[in-house]
C-alpha cells in the first residue's frame, strides 16, 4: 500500500497544473520550445543510455548499463511515451535458485508507459515531471540451444534449436522522476532523466532475498516533429 501511495501521488501531480514560465525570444532560431508547445499534436522519440542502480538487498545485482528507446506523442505540455529498456551483465554477487544452484546470470528489461508534464520552460531549457507503469524483466536462467541437424535445418530453416526455455521473473514497475532537456536545435534536444522504480523481484524461482527497488539515470538524444 505504501508503494502504491508513493506512486499515485507523483502520477497525479502532472495533471494539477503547475505555473509555467514562458519567455519569448527575439531570435527566431532559438524559440524551439515555445514553438513546439503551440502544436496540437506532434511526434516524439528519444534514444538513451544509462545506468541501473538497485538498492536494499537487490544491491547484489550490482550497477548495470542500460540502453533504450522511447516513442510517443506530445499534446501541448503533455508527453505520452512507450518506453523499452534493456540491461545486461553478470550480477555483483551470486544468488541461489530454487533448485539450490548458485548463479550470477542477469539480463533485465523494462517496458512501460510514461506520462510527462512540462513544469518549467526557460529559453532552450525544459524540465518535465513524469510518472509511469509497466513490466520489469529479470532473466535468471538463460535459454539453451543446440545446432540443428541437416533435416531440421531443411524443415525449420533455423540456425539454432531451442532445447530449454529461459526462466524469468516478471514484476510490476511503478515509477516517477524528472527530466531535463536542452534544445540545441528546434527539433532536437539532449536530455538527462532520473527515474525511481518500485519493483519486487522476489519469487518462488529463487531462494535468495532480493527485496529492493532501483534508480535509473539516463542520457538521451530526442526529437520532436514539426511541420
Amino acid at each position: 500500500m505504501i508503494k502504491v501511495i508513493f506512486f499515485v501521488l507523483p502520477m497525479l501531480l502532472p495533471f494539477i497544473g503547475f505555473p509555467q514560465f514562458d519567455f519569448k525570444f527575439r531570435d527566431s532560431d532559438s524559440n524551439a520550445i515555445n514553438n513546439t508547445i503551440k502544436k496540437a499534436y506532434y511526434g516524439h522519440a528519444d534514444v538513451f543510455i544509462g545506468t541501473f542502480m538497485p538498492n536494499q538487498k537487490a544491491k547484489l545485482i550490482g550497477v548495470k548499463p542500460a540502453v533504450g528507446l522511447s516513442i510517443g506523442l506530445q499534446y501541448e505540455r503533455m508527453t505520452y511515451d512507450l518506453t523499452m529498456e534493456l540491461r545486461f551483465g553478470k550480477t555483483k554477487n551470486k544468488y541461489q535458485l530454487a533448485n539450490s544452484d548458485m548463479t550470477n546470470h542477469y539480463f533485465g528489461g523494462y517496458f512501460g508507459i510514461e506520462i510527462m508534464r512540462d513544469i518549467w520552460t526557460n529559453k532552450k531549457n525544459q524540465i518535465l515531471l513524469f510518472g509511469g507503469t509497466g513490466v520489469d524483466l529479470f532473466v535468471i536462467v538463460p535459454a539453451e540451444y543446440r545446432n540443428p541437424n541437416f533435416l531440421e535445418y531443411i524443415l525449420f530453416e533455423d540456425d539454432e534449436i531451442l532445447i530449454k526455455e529461459d526462466r524469468s521473473i516478471y514484476s510490476a514497475n511503478f515509477n516517477f522522476g524528472l527530466m531535463y532537456r536542452f534544445y540545441h536545435k528546434e527539433k532536437n534536444y539532449f536530455g538527462v532523466k532520473y527515474r525511481y522504480n518500485f519493483v519486487d523481484y522476489n519469487s518462488d524461482k529463487i531462494l535468495t532475498d532480493i527485496t529492493g527497488n532501483y534508480h535509473s539515470v539516463m542520457l538521451s538524444f530526442g526529437y520532436v516533429s514539426k511541420n
